[in-house]
C-alpha cells in the first residue's frame, strides 16, 4: 500500500517539525510496518522553472533551436544558453529547466556540453524525462497563474512532485488502513492531533434518480448492499495534471476524468467504485436495470483488461435488464467489464458503490487469476456504512471535472438522491472494555489506562461510547474496523497507541513457584549441560519438524513405549503423506540427515537433536507430566509429550596423521562422548548389553543406560549401531551409532553440583590384573564389583579396563580380562601392606563372579 505524505498532511493536522522519518516510526511502532520511503523532490533537485527570453534556429541543425533561459536564481550569472529540440519551444514560454549537474529521475546526467558547435548550459525538460504523466509531445509547458509557478522557483513544487511516498506493509486484519484515511485516522490518534477529513458533500442538480435507475440484488449473501448514483452532462476528458500527479506518485496510471476519480475516492476513503457507461446499460423504459446475481454455469464476459473470462455458478456479477436474461457487465468486487466501459464519448455515468461479501470476491479472484487494487480490497472487507460517502465524493469531483475549457461552471448535473439497496444491514459491534483488566494483562500502571485515558484513546481511533457499566465501558465500534470484536482487540489497540515502550520490563517473580516450573527449570539446566558436552565432542544440532512419514513412525519402535498401531497420532490435516504423523522418535530424522550428508559424499557426520515425541492419545485429555502418570498437565492435552535428546555418528574417528593411521568410529567413542556427558551432570550411570530386545539397533552393539535416580538404577536411554535394515532404508553408506536419551529422567538423576577435589598431595599406586572369565560376563560386571569392594573405599580412585583377549593360551568359552586399579590415600603414602590388603580384597570380590587370576 502506497500512501501520500503530502495527502496525509491535508487531512490530519501533524506538528510542523515532523520528519518523514519520524511518522514511519510512530506506523511501524503501531503495527502499520512503513516498508519504504521515497521522497520524489530528490529526482528533481537543480530542476527549476524558467523563461524562454529568445528562441533562434540553430544554424548547424534544421529541427533544433537556441534558446535563451532566465533561471532566475538559479542562473545568477544572468540567461544561459540552451539548445532544445522540442517543437513546442517558443519565446516566452514557461519552462522547466534542468541546470548542469542535475540528475533526473531517470538517472540521465546533465552537463555543459556542445550541441552542432553551439555550448549548452543545460536542459530543458519534458513530463516524461522529470517522471512525469505525459499527455503532449515535448516539453512540458508551465501556466503563468498556476500556484508556485515564478522564475527560479523548484519545479517540484509547481509539478505536484514535493511528496514524500510511504510503502506500507498492512495485514490482512487491517482493511481500514488500505486507505489515506485510515492512515490519517491512525496518525491522528499516534500524534493526539486532530483529523481534518470532513464528510463530503454533493450538489444535486438533475432530475430525481428514480427515474433513471432502478436496482434488485438477487444474491444478498454475495452483496448485502449495493448503491448507485446517476450524473449526465458528463465530460470524460484527460484528468488535470494535479490528479494525475497523484495516481501517478501512487503507482496508479491514469486514464480519463471519470475512471481516475474513482481511482482516487479508492485510494483516500478505501471503498473501491465503479462506473458504467449509462447509455450502454440497458433499460426498461427510461430507467437502466441493474441487477446483482450469481452467474450462470458458462457465463462469459468481456473484462477491462480485453479478455474474456469464463464464469461459474458462485461467481458474483453485476448484470443489465431482466435477471432471468440479462448479461454480466461486471465481476463484482473484481473488474467491469468491456461493454459498459466509460469513454471519451460518454456523456452519462452510473456510478456504483456496494459491499461485497469478502470470501466470494476472494474465490473468483483467485480463480482467474485477476488480482485488482479492488478486489485486494473488497477481499479484505471494506466499510459497508461508507458507500454513500464514497459516492457522494466521487459524483462531486465527475461533476467538477466536467469543465469544458474557456467554461467558468461544469455542466454536469448530478441526479437527486441515491439508490441504495441495503437488504441485510450490517451495524456497529458493542464492545466492553475492563480498564483494570487492560492494565492488568498489558502489565502497565492502572493509571495510563483508566477510564478517562482509554476513552480518549478509542475515540481517537474513531468508536463511540454506547454506556458504562460497574467496572467497564462498552465501546460501539464503527464498520471499517472489522477486526475488533472482542476485549483483548480494545486491550491491544490500547498498547499500539500507548506505545511497546510504556510497558515496563519486569522479571519474573519466584515467590510461589510450582513444582512444574520447578522440574522446567530443571530440565532445561540439564539440556543446556546435554548440549555443552555434544558440542564439545565435535557435534552438530539438528532441527527437524515433529512431523514424520507414517513407515518412519513405525521402523523405529520407542525403547520405552512399544506401544502399539493406535499410539501413533496421525494429523487431520497434513502437509502431505510424508508429514502426516507426529514422530515418536528422534533418531529417523536424524538419520535422515546422515543419509543426505552421505549421498553428497560426506561421510563424517555427528548430529544431535533435543525435541518432544509423541508417545500415544492421553487418556480422557488430560496430559501427565513426563514420566509422573498422576500429575495432570493439562485438560486441553490430546496426546502424551515426552522430551528426548538423541544422536547419531558416522565416519572416522580420528584422521590420518603422519604417526598413525585414521581409525574409525565405533560404539566405544560414542559410549565416551555420553560417559563426558554424564560426569558434565554429576550422574552415575551404567552401560548393559541388551541383544535383540531394542527396535533399530544391530543385537550385537544394542546396549541400555541406567542412571540413578532417588537410590535407585532406572533406565535412560539406549545406544547402539543402527540396524542394517535400517542403514538401507535410509541410504547410509557406513555403520552409524546412534544414542537416544530421556530428557526428564537426566534431570531427576542429576542434581546440578559437580564435586571436585583437591589436587593429590601422596603418590598413587596402580596394580594390574589379569582375569579369566566366561566369555559371556560384561566387563561392567567386572568394574561394578571392584568399585562395590568395601575393603577399598576411600582408596579406589579409579578402575580400567585395558585390553581384553580371546585366542591361544586362553580356554574355550573363556576371555582374558586386564584390569588397571589406581588406589590412592588422601592423608598418607599407601604402605606396601595396605596396597596388598587391597588388593587382595578387590580379587576375592571378582572370584564371586567366577573370575581366575591369571595375574596380578
Amino acid at each position: 500500500m502506497h500512501v501520500s505524505g503530502k495527502w496525509l498532511s491535508e487531512m490530519v493536522d501533524l506538528p510542523k517539525d515532523t520528519t518523514p522519518t519520524q511518522i514511519a516510526d510512530r506506523l511501524t511502532a503501531a503495527g502499520l510496518e512503513v516498508e519504504g520511503i521515497e521522497e520524489f523532490a530528490r529526482g528533481l533537485r537543480g530542476v527549476v522553472v524558467a523563461r524562454v527570453i529568445a528562441c533562434v534556429p540553430h544554424e548547424n541543425a534544421d529541427k533544433l533551436r537556441v534558446c535563451t533561459v532566465d533561471g532566475g536564481t538559479a542562473t545568477p550569472d544572468g540567461p544561459v544558453i540552451v539548445v532544445c529540440g522540442a517543437p513546442n519551444v517558443h519565446e516566452g514560454a514557461l519552462v522547466c529547466f534542468a541546470t548542469a549537474g542535475t540528475t533526473l529521475p531517470d538517472g540521465k546526467k546533465i552537463a555543459t556540453a556542445a550541441v552542432r558547435g553551439v555550448v549548452s548550459h543545460g536542459m530543458l525538460c519534458s513530463a516524461a524525462e522529470l517522471g512525469l504523466p505525459a499527455d503532449v509531445d515535448g516539453l512540458l509547458l508551465l501556466n503563468e497563474s498556476d500556484p508556485g509557478v515564478v522564475v527560479g522557483a523548484p519545479v517540484a513544487g509547481v509539478v505536484g512532485r514535493d511528496d514524500v511516498v510511504f510503502t506500507l506493509g498492512v495485514t490482512p486484519n487491517r482493511p481500514d488502513a488500505l486507505s489515506h484515511l485510515g492512515v490519517a485516522r491512525e496518525l491522528a490518534a499516534l500524534f493526539k492531533t486532530r483529523l481534518k477529513a470532513n464528510a463530503p458533500t454533493c450538489a444535486e442538480r438533475g432530475g430525481p434518480i428514480d427515474g433513471l435507475a432502478t436496482v434488485d440484488i438477487v444474491d444478498v449473501d454475495g452483496c448485502p448492499r449495493y448503491a448507485c448514483r446517476v450524473i449526465e452532462d458528463v465530460v470524460v476528458q484527460t484528468s488535470p495534471r494535479w490528479l494525475q500527479t497523484r495516481l501517478a506518485a501512487l503507482g496508479v496510471r491514469s486514464i480519463n476524468s471519470v475512471v481516475d476519480v474513482t481511482n482516487l475516492v479508492m485510494l483516500e476513503r478505501g471503498i473501491p467504485l465503479h462506473a458504467f457507461d449509462y447509455d450502454k446499460i440497458t433499460k426498461s423504459g427510461s430507467r437502466a436495470v441493474v441487477s446483482v446475481r450469481s452467474a450462470r454455469a458458462d457465463e462469459k464476459i468481456f473484462t477491462l483488461d480485453g479478455k474474456e473470462r469464463t464464469l461459474v455458478e458462485g461467481d458474483l456479477v453485476i448484470a443489465d435488464g431482466a435477471v432471468d436474461a440479462g448479461r454480466a457487465i461486471a465481476i463484482a468486487g473484481v473488474m467491469g467489464g468491456r461493454d459498459t466501459e466509460v469513454t471519451t464519448t460518454t456523456t452519462r455515468v452510473l456510478l456504483e458503490g456496494a459491499y461485497f461479501n469478502s470470501a466470494r470476491v476472494r474465490r473468483t479472484a483467485r480463480r482467474l487469476d485477476l488480482h485488482s487494487e479492488a478486489s485486494h480490497r473488497f477481499e479484505r472487507g471494506t466499510d459497508p456504512n461508507g458507500v454513500q460517502q464514497s459516492l457522494d465524493r466521487a459524483a462531486s469531483l465527475v461533476a467538477e471535472l466536467s469543465l469544458v475549457a474557456g467554461a467558468k461552471e461544469t455542466r454536469a448535473r448530478i441526479a437527486r438522491g441515491t439508490i441504495d439497496s441495503y437488504p441485510r444491514k450490517i451495524a456497529p459491534v458493542v464492545v466492553s472494555l475492563r480498564p483494570r483488566k487492560a492494565a492488568q494483562l498489558l502489565g502497565v500502571p492502572p493509571k495510563l489506562v483508566d477510564e478517562a485515558s482509554a476513552t480518549k484513546m478509542l475515540q481517537a481511533l474513531g468508536l463511540e461510547v454506547d454506556g458504562r457499566g460497574e467496572d467497564a465501558i462498552r465501546f460501539r465500534v464503527p464498520t471499517f474496523r472489522p477486526d475488533l470484536t472482542r476485549e483483548v482487540d480494545l486491550i491491544e489497540e490500547l498498547l499500539r497507541l500507548l506505545g511497546m515502550d510504556q510497558v515496563p520490563s519486569t522479571l519474573p517473580s519466584r515467590a510461589g513457584e510450582t513444582e512444574t516450573a520447578l522440574f522446567d527449570a530443571r530440565r532445561h539446566r540439564t539440556l543446556q549441560a546435554c548440549e555443552r558436552a555434544m558440542l564439545a565432542a565435535g557435534y552438530d544440532e539438528a532441527v527437524n519438524l515433529a512431523f514424520a512419514a507414517p513407515a518412519d513412525v513405525t521402523a523405529i519402535v520407542p525403547w520405552d513405549h512399544p506401544g502399539s498401531a493406535d499410539d501413533i497420532i496421525r494429523l487431520k490435516n497434513p502437509l502431505g503423506e510424508e508429514r502426516s504423523c507426529l514422530r515418536r522418535s528422534l533418531l529417523p530424522a536424524l538419520a535422515q540427515n546422515v543419509g543426505l550428508n552421505h549421498r553428497r559424499g560426506v561421510a563424517d557426520v555427528r548430529l544431535f537433536e533435543a525435541g518432544t515425541v509423541f508417545l500415544g492419545k492421553n487418556p480422557s485429555g488430560v496430559m501427565p507430566r513426563p514420566n509422573d502418570a498422576g500429575a495432570p498437565a493439562g485438560d486441553d492435552a490430546f496426546v502424551r509429550e515426552f522430551p528426548r535428546f538423541a544422536g547419531i555418528a558416522s565416519g572416522m574417528a580420528t584422521l590420518p596423521g603422519f604417526d598413525h593411521k585414521p581409525r574409525e568410529l565405533d560404539l566405544f567413542d560414542v559410549k565416551g562422548h555420553l560417559e563426558e556427558l554424564f560426569d558434565q551432570l554429576a550422574v552415575r550411570a551404567r552401560f548393559e548389553a541388551a541383544g535383540d530386545s531394542i527396535s533399530g539397533l544391530h543385537p550385537r552393539s544394542a546396549t541400555t543406560i541406567s542412571v540413578v535416580v532417588d537410590g535407585a538404577w532406572r533406565q535412560a536411554g539406549v545406544l547402539g549401531e543402527l540396524h542394517p535394515d535400517l542403514l538401507e532404508r535410509w541410504e547410509l553408506k557406513d555403520d552409524v551409532i546412534v544414542f537416544d536419551l530421556d530428557l526428564e529422567v537426566l534431570s531427576q538423576a542429576g542434581n546440578g553440583v559437580v564435586r571436585v577435589q583437591p589436587l593429590p598431595r601422596f603418590p598413587a599406586v596402580r596394580r594390574d590384573f589379569a582375569l579369566v572369565v566366561d566369555a559371556a560376563l560384561p566387563a561392567a560386571s567386572i568394574v561394578a564389583a571392584l568399585r562395590g569392594c568395601g575393603a577399598a573405599d576411600g582408596f579406589l580412585e579409579g578402575v580400567e579396563i585395558f585390553d581384553v583377549y580371546q585366542g591361544k593360551g586362553v580356554p574355550t568359552g573363556k576371555k582374558s580380562i586386564a584390569v588397571a586399579v589406581t588406589l590412592r590415600a588422601a592423608d598418607r603414602t599407601l604402605a606396601e601392606a595396605d596396597v596388598q590388603r587391597i588388593a587382595d580384597a578387590l580379587l576375592s570380590d571378582v572370584r564371586v563372579l567366577g573370575a581366575e587370576v591369571r595375574a596380578a
